[in-house]
């Protein structure tokens, strides 16, 4: 399963990797500890992965100035976030039920470490959740919504938000 989540980021990419990794292992500290875990960090000519048992988070290393300028406008067009960094997220099937949760840790930590937008995507049309200047919006509608954003699943946040219908003020 293929999702997205795109940063404001002043980090060059291979330093947002390492940071990244640092926080799949906080996250994972009991499961690394039980050997019920495994974190790794991959670095390639092309693009910089890490990954958990549960999922795995790329960040592509060729994207140019233009690339990012024209990703950058799209995001803010779209969906009114000012986001440089694009880093592409596979589930495994399997373990999507935990991967999930400790992804929201993970984005927990992403929103706590600085104040810039933020938008995680998956394969529909609309995103998940947001942060514009600092405040988090979470999609009301979602016809998922009953397991993937319960209010439980959000705290693991650990960051105050908001809910509102993204359709319904894209259209207005």
């Amino acid at each position: 399963m293929d999702y997205s989540l795109s940063i404001g980021s002043d980090f060059p990419k291979e330093e947002l990797s390492k940071l990244l990794y640092s926080m799949l292992c906080e996250v994972l500290f009991v499961e690394l500890i039980d050997y019920e875990a495994e974190v790794w960090d991959r670095s390639y000519t092309h693009s910089v992965s890490v990954g958990c048992t549960y999922f795995s988070m790329s960040i592509n290393l060729d994207d140019d100035e233009d690339y990012t300028e024209r990703y950058r406008k799209a995001n803010l067009e779209a969906y009114g976030v000012d986001t440089n960094v694009f880093i592409s997220i596979q589930f495994k099937t399997h373990t999507i039920e935990i991967g999930w949760l400790k992804l929201l840790e993970v984005v927990g930590k992403l929103l706590n470490l600085n104040n810039l937008d933020l938008v995680v995507e998956d394969q529909t049309a609309c995103p998940l959740f947001k942060r514009i200047k600092g405040r988090l919006i979470i999609n009301s509608n979602l016809d998922y919504r009953a397991w993937y954003l319960t209010k439980e699943n959000l705290a693991l946040l650990n960051y105050p938000y908001e809910e509102e219908d993204f359709l319904e003020n894209s259209e207005a």
